[in-house]
């Protein structure tokens, strides 16, 4: 018999459990697919006309959890590998192979969850979105929106400075076009439809901030009264932040894989090892 009954044995389940990790993945991909269309499309009011909006931030965190739980089943379905391999020189090399990714994907996602939770670096993309804007009452009103269309920066606070007093509204797109066609007349429309309503955050002397409210993305704009100062300039800075839900729960997400890889090549240090004495792979 040229070929024993353990080796065969041995091939067929390794045959089998490759066949079954394979199924698994595609069953997680197709998954992951349809769980997009499901938190882009439908839960997120998802568009793609007249305005591009495609919220992924909440999906990029799916996707990271999603390689995570697929990266600790890949450590199951090696150590069924390594048990069933033909030789030691095998199972050697499929150790040794397994912690170089181990330590590969530790480093990479380690240096992501840095910059995911570095203040300094996120402070420094946040001040490089902010968007300044100078008008007059009798210039069109600015508009911004609540966040960027893939909802990876939201808008903050919005800065206003005048050298003397007006009032400046914050309204939805949707209210402003209700008076669109002759602002100076509804004043008083638009000030009773302000989402600023505290005095402090829209009786502009100085230099204010006006708290945005989280929405989903929503088309805001800036309408001046200038009455008691008329032709008065006035400055509008809008900031950004980066999104808690892509920074704060992708970067844990992040730091889990470090950790479970750096186990994971701990646990392979006494695997490989073992079978480095007998294996023609050095």
């Amino acid at each position: 018999m040229p070929v024993s009954g353990k080796v065969l044995e041995d091939s067929i389940r390794l045959s089998k459990i490759r066949s079954i990790k394979l199924t698994l993945y595609v069953v997680q991909t197709v998954a992951l697919v349809s769980l997009a269309f499901v938190v882009v499309f439908l839960m997120g009011d998802a568009a793609i006309a007249p305005n591009l909006h495609l919220p992924i931030a909440s999906f990029l965190a799916v996707i990271v959890l999603l390689l995570l739980v697929t990266c600790v089943e890949s450590f199951f379905f090696r150590v069924l590998e390594i048990k069933f391999a033909r030789s030691s020189s095998a199972r050697h090399l499929m150790a040794m192979n397994s912690m170089r990714r181990a330590l590969i994907i530790a480093v990479i996602t380690g240096v992501v969850a840095l910059v995911l939770g570095l203040p300094s670096i996120l402070g420094a993309l946040e001040d490089a979105t902010k968007e300044s804007t100078i008008f007059e009452a009798a210039s069109p009103s600015p508009s911004f929106w609540s966040s960027d269309p893939l909802e990876l920066m939201t808008v903050r606070d919005i800065k206003v400075s005048a050298p003397e007093r007006v009032e400046i509204y914050i309204v939805t797109a949707k209210n402003y076009e209700l008076y669109s066609y002759d602002i100076a007349d509804h004043l008083s429309e638009l000030f009773n439809l302000r989402l600023n309503r505290l005095e402090s955050e829209y009786i502009v002397n100085d230099t204010i901030t006006i708290h945005v409210p989280t929405t989903i993305y929503t088309q805001y704009y800036a309408v001046l009264n200038d009455v008691a100062n008329p032709g008065v300039s006035v400055t509008m800075v809008v900031e950004k932040a980066v999104s808690h839900t892509f920074t704060g729960i992708t970067s844990l997400y992040m730091i889990a894989f470090v950790v479970s890889n750096i186990a994971w090549f701990a646990y392979l240090i006494p695997i490989e090892r073992k079978y480095s004495s007998g294996s023609i792979y050095k």
